[in-house]
């Protein structure tokens, strides 16, 4: 399958999704001029395997990632490099193998890492494609789950539709954000009670001894905000996704748990504590912008400040594309239910109890059940509107005389 083009003429989620239903080994090789970026993805079975970046090797970036999360020193950082150099073996496994880091640590750096890779083209607006398939690729078979192309759609529009919204209270990586309660108060590690048979406590809310609980990714993220580290500093110190770490902050934000201290590229020192300028100027300031913000996002949802407002189409190919996707992937398990059985399922339920299709396949992004009709010439599979009506584009009619 020869493959390429342009982002503009062929989305990439239409390019994921293509590669994802016909199950294609290969690199597709993604090019963004503007930003001098090429960022490569490796696909087995349609499924993805691996991804880098011109900006920075995966494993540089892997090796950093480590050292910032004290998993291993700089030194023993450099150390696996010469030994690399030597062996051509993989960083990670270098490094697992000689047991400076687990096999769960390396496992969760790759997925981080690669996800990040990958998640970040969804937000390129211009760009070029070129698929090359091959019999087979190489890449860390025992540390590095591969990631269905659905699951990236889905995440693909995750980020998509909330990447507007934190951007207005995380608009930089630089900035410097610091606690408002007490870190004493904070409750981290999961959801036990805080008391026996006091009951579950609900993510954030105060408990009976006065504390805040959070979930152990919650209080992990809130650990490393120290009024010193940059947003960058504490993905880096967290090893979690660029993503869901902002989430989290712009959570916290919400929740009043920290509050912005300023930009990173500023010492936090005493003299912007006795800056000049009063308070309640700061304040209104504040207020000024946010209500120009409000403004703005109501005329046009998902428009990004310096970006034209295209983002919200952008969301629409990304949600029809995974409809599609399900759809396809529906069609094939009624097909092998035929072949088994002679006759198509009369519900789509049935498909999921004989382990054809995942629960998730039954619905659209949306939460909308597919249509499925089955009568004496074929049978039907369609998505719906709000009102239950099919979607022109988005039919598979196996009716006999059907398309």
């Amino acid at each position: 399958m020869a493959l390429e083009g342009t982002i503009k003429d062929f989305g990439l989620p239409d390019i994921f999704q293509l590669i994802g239903l016909q199950r294609k080994t290969g690199i597709l090789t993604l090019t963004n001029e503007k930003d001098q970026e090429v960022v490569t993805v490796t696909f087995e079975g349609g499924m993805v395997v691996m991804a880098d970046s011109s900006l920075g090797r995966l494993e540089d970036r892997l090796g950093n990632v480590l050292v910032k999360q004290k998993k291993i020193s700089r030194v023993r950082l450099d150390e696996a490099l010469s030994v690399q150099k030597q062996t051509l073996q993989g960083l990670g496994h270098i490094l697992a193998s000689g047991s400076a880091i687990t096999s769960k640590d390396l496992r969760d750096a790759l997925q981080v890492q690669v996800s990040q890779i990958v998640f970040r083209v969804f937000r390129w607006r211009d760009g070029s494609y070129q698929f090359s398939p091959t019999d087979s690729v190489d890449y860390d078979r025992e540390n590095f789950n591969p990631m269905s192309a659905d699951f990236i759609l889905m995440e693909g529009i995750r980020m998509v539709d909330e990447w507007p919204i934190i951007e207005k209270k995380i608009p930089s990586f630089d900035i410097v954000f610091r606690h408002v309660v007490d870190p004493a108060l904070i409750q981290g590690g999961g959801s036990e009670p805080d008391e026996p048979g006091s009951g579950e406590i609900r993510r954030g809310t105060p408990a009976a001894s006065g504390r805040i609980r959070l979930s152990p990714e919650e209080d992990r993220v809130f650990r490393k905000v120290d009024g010193v580290r940059t947003v960058q500093g504490v993905i880096d110190a967290t090893g979690a996704a660029e993503f869901d770490v902002c989430r989290t902050l712009f959570d916290f934000l919400n929740r009043n748990l920290i509050t912005a201290e300023g930009p990173g590229t500023t010492p936090v020192a005493d003299e912007r504590r006795a800056s000049s300028v009063p308070g309640y100027a700061v304040a209104g300031l504040v207020i000024l912008l946010a209500m120009a913000g409000l403004a703005a996002q109501f005329s046009s949802p998902f428009a990004i400040t310096g970006l034209s407002p295209v983002v919200g189409r952008g969301v629409e190919l990304l949600r029809d594309s995974v409809t599609w996707s399900r759809l396809a992937r529906l069609d094939e398990a009624v097909r092998a239910w035929q072949l088994t059985y002679g006759a198509p399922p009369q519900t789509l339920e049935e498909l999921v109890q004989a382990g054809l299709v995942d629960q998730s396949y039954l619905w659209d992004p949306a939460r909308r059940p597919y249509h499925y009709e089955v009568g004496p010439k074929g049978y039907l599979l369609s998505a719906v509107d709000d009102a239950g009506e099919s979607r022109g584009g988005l039919i598979l009619d196996r009716r006999r005389g059907g398309s």
